[in-house]
């Protein structure tokens, strides 16, 4: 019944996405191109259809990601931009963002570890406010979901924003 209800709620979060203009929901009139814009608006339509999908070591298909594996699905699948296999490569990978610069559509680095300092988790992320940082990823519990930077086990780890859409 729980998984029926969260099917419904993403269902239902897509098709009110579908009917809001770009400009006003992704990102601030000031900012990217209109075409950046339709870009971002595609990679995550493309993403919030794998909602809930599995998480798996490894895994690069739809029928189970790792935080890598959706993040590279995403930008290739829609984009045609190969990101790298694994989430410590994106150290070198696109461009560096100052968190107050993030947007819609950059990848959220963190930390594998609490002590370490390698990238060893990516996500896309999805909303930017004033107070939060939203993003999409593979989690290893629960699968495909969303989360926030403001959560204390990701503001622990988090190491950095990296765009790879100009």
């Amino acid at each position: 019944m729980v998984q029926v209800k969260i099917k419904f709620i993403a269902i239902l979060f897509l098709l009110l996405c579908k009917n809001i203009q770009a400009q006003d929901t992704i990102v601030p009139m000031a900012g990217p191109s209109a075409e950046s814009v339709a870009e971002v608006n595609a990679l995550l339509k493309e993403a919030y259809l794998h909602l809930e999908t599995p998480y798996r070591s490894g895994g690069k298909t739809p029928g189970g990601f790792d935080c890598s594996g959706f993040v590279r699905h995403c930008y290739s699948s829609v984009l045609k931009i190969t990101t790298p296999a694994s989430s410590h490569e994106y150290n070198h990978y696109g461009v560096a963002v100052k968190i107050d610069d993030c947007r819609p559509g950059d990848v959220i680095c963190f930390k594998g570890s609490r002590n370490g300092s390698r990238i060893g988790h990516v996500g896309i992320v999805t909303e930017v406010s004033k107070e939060n940082i939203y993003f999409i990823h593979s989690a290893n519990r629960g699968g495909i979901r969303f989360d926030q930077l403001s959560a204390p086990y990701y503001r622990k780890r988090f190491v950095g924003i990296r765009r790879i859409i100009l």
